[in-house]
């Protein structure tokens, strides 16, 4: 057993020197236009569509259905997908089949799925923002805007889909991630519109 788990641990650090010595190339080719960033959120696409008619009725209103549905998806998103942080020097997007295929994700491509998935239900104020926390890291959430009230989604953590819904300044003085606060939005997109606050 112990000599499986050296095996193992060992592999992994080759993989990561592996990684971090093509860090550069990778990163290079992962750069994305604003355009490129946009139509991440792609509302057509067949996984995203075969998901979401698992939980959309077909009488779907926005008016009755939208948040109902939204939870469903929401929560099968959080018990379904691993949040991996990314500890590695590489930024990179994965595709909504990689995401379903392997069962894991970071923060953002998280939040992309996420925003994707409630974007094809027509809600076109969903977006993704990605945001500096106190500790100045980064981490991406879904904020949405419905009948006047912010609901904020961190698929990356386990909370209740209403957990951060309600008046704007209310949610942002509630939410935390690992115990650390939003500080401000870096960027905001979805498929319509890409926004940068720096």
């Amino acid at each position: 057993m112990y000599r499986l788990s050296m095996k193992s641990d060992n592999k992994l650090v080759f993989y990561k020197m592996l990684l971090d010595k093509y860090a550069d190339i990778i990163n290079q080719k992962e750069q994305r236009t604003v355009g490129e960033i946009k139509s991440l959120i792609n509302p057509d696409d067949l996984s995203v569509q075969s998901l979401v008619a698992k939980f959309k009725p077909d009488t779907f209103t926005m008016e009755k259905d939208y948040l109902y549905t939204a939870q469903q998806l929401f929560e099968f998103v959080t018990q379904e997908i691993h949040y991996t942080p990314n500890e590695l020097n590489i930024n990179f997007w994965l595709t909504p089949t990689d995401i379903l295929a392997n069962k894991v994700s970071d923060d953002e491509d998280l939040a992309v799925r996420v925003c994707t998935s409630l974007f094809a239900l027509g809600d076109v104020n969903v977006m993704v923002y990605v945001m500096e926390m106190e500790d100045l890291r980064t981490h991406a959430v879904v904020i949405s805007d419905i009948n006047g009230k912010t609901l904020l989604l961190d698929p990356s953590v386990s909370h209740g889909f209403f957990k951060y819904y309600g008046d704007k300044s209310y949610v942002f003085k509630k939410y935390r991630f690992e115990g650390k606060k939003l500080k401000r939005a870096l960027y905001r997109f979805n498929a319509a519109t890409y926004e940068q606050f720096l």
